[in-house]
């Protein structure tokens, strides 16, 4: 091996982990969407576990923070470090934020359905700055010739 493969080996593990976490932290902001969209429908059609469902949704959103702000800090952290974007890492912090904000505040201060459409457009700014991660990520050149991202040398 030369010094160029092994300086090399680092960055193309970085990459792939940053992409991996992409995916998932995407894949979690979709779940808190259906999860959104799906609330409605569930508390009309069992409108006796109502209350209980509401108090799960509270703790929903919490615990679901105990995911998504892991995974998209070290994510961002990855892709950012790479390939600089203020745009992106700016992105996706107002986007955490706003989670972080709605899960906990939004319940004393908005209706239901305002919470779930606050909660939905937060999860939509995050997962935009992970689309922009990856496709960032991916557009960064690679110097390994046994490079395993997936963009094209």
């Amino acid at each position: 091996m030369n010094a160029k493969s092994i300086s090399a080996t680092p960055h193309r593990a970085s990459q792939t982990k940053s992409a991996w976490l992409d995916k998932a932290a995407v894949l979690f902001s979709g779940i808190c969407i259906v999860h959104c969209l799906l609330t409605p429908v569930a508390l009309t059609l069992l409108p006796i576990v109502a209350l209980n469902v509401m108090v799960e949704d509270v703790l929903f959103h919490q615990l679901m923070l105990w995911l998504v702000l892991p995974t998209s800090c070290i994510a961002l952290f990855i892709g950012c470090r790479r390939h600089r974007s203020l745009l992106i890492a700016g992105t996706g912090i107002l986007g955490m934020i706003l989670l972080t904000l709605i899960a906990f505040f939004a319940h004393d201060f908005l209706s239901s359905l305002q919470e779930r459409l606050a909660t939905s457009l937060a999860g939509l700014v995050l997962a935009a700055s992970h689309v922009l991660n990856y496709r960032a990520c991916q557009a960064q050149p690679c110097d390994a010739k046994d490079c395993s991202t997936e963009h094209h040398h």
